[in-house]
């Protein structure tokens, strides 16, 4: 299985990153499926955490 990963920053300090992975997700069944919607993903998660902005995002094999 395939997660979603974000590099996300502090508005107000974009110094500070953390990686971020989105609780609200499945896993997905391949990197392509990951990639075809990891933009909106990280659009809607920017949304719902106005101090931070996603730096980047990529797509990964799930960590058990």
């Amino acid at each position: 299985m395939i997660e979603l990963i974000f590099v996300v920053c502090l508005v107000s300090q974009p110094d500070r990153c953390s990686v971020e992975r989105p609780s609200f997700q499945e896993p997905f069944v391949n990197v392509m499926a990951c990639s075809r919607t990891g933009v909106f993903r990280a659009a809607e998660w920017a949304e719902q955490h106005p101090k931070y902005t996603v730096r980047r995002w990529k797509c990964e094999p799930r960590q058990v």
